[in-house]
């Protein structure tokens, strides 16, 4: 699927000032766009960034060309939960115990395989890109950029915040207090290659939480995470005496078959409008079921 953008000229400039002041491209951006047919157009005519502009002008770029689809990836038949969809993004609601993207024993079976699946059922050409991603156990939103400017420009957005996740997650006990901030380094756990610890030197992770039930045994949190480190809400709130409910690397407890972790909610901003988008994924049943009373 081809990705353009237009965009109108108010004051005579080069037009390789207007593409990147204006139009917020980015040099790499630009540098592709001028070596496609008709990747830069003015007025419908193929133009030279060094040309200059006057005012009334139309300009339009073409950031992706239609035929890189994700032809790499396998078409898996299923249903997909979609949460929200424009031009340019693809936002689904992930249910456990599905990986996001291929992987190792993975290469057919995943979240990605199936919007591959939707798209080709639709007859459409598109190439994904995860923003982020999930464990496997963990459920909720994931959002996908369907053009590569759009996958850049979210980036950007969760590098300086304005691109927000809020998880639910079930984990043992009461934290105290019920409202605070963990911001503990994180490294991978050298007698268990598949575990990460904290650690005073490490990649650096932030999370902010908050007990949203209280059930005596065990709580429901809400938690936002300025970083998204390798299992950082997993091992945070295991540091913190407070493992996820079915959490078996960081905990003991086997009242849920998997760690009890949903991304209930996002917030972001449309890459190219500007428009505030704010989503919201249901607890699934088996977080549900473990709640006395309506708390979310």
């Amino acid at each position: 699927m081809e990705k353009y953008i237009q965009a109108a000229v108010e004051t005579p400039k080069k037009l390789a000032h207007f593409l990147s002041q204006d139009m917020g491209l980015t040099k790499r951006q630009i540098r592709q766009a001028k070596f496609r047919q008709e990747g830069i157009c003015v007025n419908g005519i193929r133009s030279r960034v060094t040309d200059v502009l006057k005012p009334g002008d139309q300009v339009r770029v073409l950031l992706e060309e239609g035929d890189r689809e994700s032809s790499q990836l396998v078409s898996l038949e299923g249903e997909l939960s979609v949460l929200y969809e424009d031009e340019d993004i693809l936002a689904v609601d992930k249910p456990a115990g599905l990986v996001v993207h291929p992987s190792g024993g993975h290469y057919g079976d995943s979240l990605a395989n199936l919007a591959v699946g939707y798209y080709r059922k639709q007859g459409m050409a598109v190439k994904i890109r995860p923003v982020g991603r999930l464990d496997r156990d963990t459920s909720g939103i994931v959002v996908f950029a369907k053009n590569q400017v759009a996958a850049a420009r979210l980036s950007a957005q969760k590098a300086d915040g304005r691109y927000q996740k809020t998880y639910l997650a079930l984990a043992e006990g009461v934290p105290e207090p019920q409202k605070g901030t963990i911001c503990a380094a994180l490294v991978r756990d050298e007698e268990h290659p598949m575990k990460m610890r904290t650690a005073k030197e490490g990649l650096l992770a932030v999370t902010h939480y908050e007990v949203a039930g209280d059930f005596g045994t065990y709580s429901l949190l809400r938690i936002v995470i300025e970083t998204g480190r390798t299992h950082q809400i997993r091992v945070h709130m295991s540091s913190a005496g407070h493992p996820l409910l079915g959490d078996r690397l960081y905990g003991t407890d086997t009242t849920i078959g998997r760690g009890a972790l949903h991304a209930a909610a996002c917030r972001f901003f449309q890459p190219f409008t500007g428009e505030e988008i704010l989503l919201k994924a249901r607890l699934p049943e088996d977080m549900r079921r473990l709640i006395p009373f309506p708390s979310v």
